[in-house]
């Protein structure tokens, strides 16, 4: 998306990194849309559950659904693994074989039992490959207060779940802002129905930011998590940081990473192959081998870029506890 300009352009764009004309990456897609999906539903007699298999996954439901959400839901599921196999980031690395189970679980409680953290509407679960989301808010997740529609179910949800279950095997190599940014990316991008648009993407994050981050707007500032914070952070401590923010709002240390994640995919032709090499590199090291450095840059001027950068689009930020 970003291409080689003169020099004093580059100048205006605080977020592009010095770019080189090798190694030049596949061209970032503009939209995507899903193929049609063949799906079968079933019943478990012992269980009651509803079973729909398709071509990957099994999403398996608690509560009584109709064959048109059904439909709708097969097709964004099938979705994830056609984007990211296909995309121009290296980022497709599934672990195993086999249909990969989504459970709608009924309520918190049912999620808490299946395995999934008290308090989130969402889980991969690496150890058994499966994605427990909680049918309770999918089905009718919280609006903003002006919203005159219905309720739909949160199918961006099912996208961030199932980007995790595509990146599984990078898990263990990859920081947390990265596998949650990532994961948030391509749900921002997510227009509904499997179909994703990854033009005047700016919008959409400001957009989607505005709303997500609205409890923490101090007069027409939003508050974000410190970028250095978030680069340090380790799973343990990306759990912990987002079950300890201010007003309760667990979506602020991953409003910071959606925006990181932006910052290196679009942040230049240099920056976005150096992001590229790692995660090719990574995949080739021996279990007992190190792991290199994420490649990035200072925490101080990653922040100040995007101060910047965002002001300029609408949306104004800072960074602190």
């Amino acid at each position: 998306m970003v291409r080689l300009i003169p020099v004093l352009l580059l100048l205006m764009l605080p977020l592009t990194a010095q770019e080189s004309p090798v190694d030049q990456p596949r061209p970032w897609p503009r939209e995507f849309k899903s193929k049609a999906v063949r799906f079968e539903v079933t019943k478990d007699r012992r269980t009651g559950t509803q079973i729909v298999s398709t071509r990957h996954f099994r999403i398996i439901s608690e509560p009584m659904l109709g064959h048109a959400q059904f439909a709708r839901f097969a097709k964004v599921v099938e979705s994830v693994p056609e984007l990211i196999r296909g995309h121009p980031m290296p980022l497709w690395a599934p672990r195993g074989e086999g249909p990969i189970d989504i459970i709608l679980c009924r309520n918190e409680e049912s999620f808490v039992e299946a395995g999934g953290r008290a308090g989130a509407v969402g889980w991969w679960d690496g150890r058994r490959a499966r994605a427990l989301i909680r049918a309770d808010y999918f089905l009718a997740p919280p609006r903003p207060e002006n919203a005159r529609l219905q309720p739909r179910p949160d199918q961006d949800l099912l996208v961030h779940e199932l980007v995790h279950m595509s990146m599984a095997g990078l898990l263990e190599r990859i920081p947390p802002w990265f596998l949650e940014g990532v994961a948030e990316y391509f749900a921002v991008c997510h227009q509904g129905a499997g179909w994703y648009l990854f033009r005047d993407l700016e919008s959409l994050i400001r957009d989607h930011l505005r709303w997500a981050v609205s409890r923490n707007k101090v007069a027409d500032t939003y508050h974000l998590v410190p970028v250095g914070k978030i680069l340090s952070l380790d799973h343990p401590g990306w759990i912990e940081t987002a079950q300890n923010q201010f007003e309760g709002n667990a979506y602020r240390p991953y409003a910071t990473a959606l925006l990181l994640a932006h910052y290196h995919f679009h942040g230049g032709v240099a920056r976005r192959v150096q992001v590229a090499t790692h995660l090719k590199n990574i995949r080739e090291l021996s279990p007992l081998s190190p792991i290199p450095a994420f490649p990035t840059e200072k925490a101080a001027e990653i922040e100040s870029r995007l101060v910047k950068y965002w002001s300029a689009r609408g949306l104004k930020l800072a960074f602190g506890d």
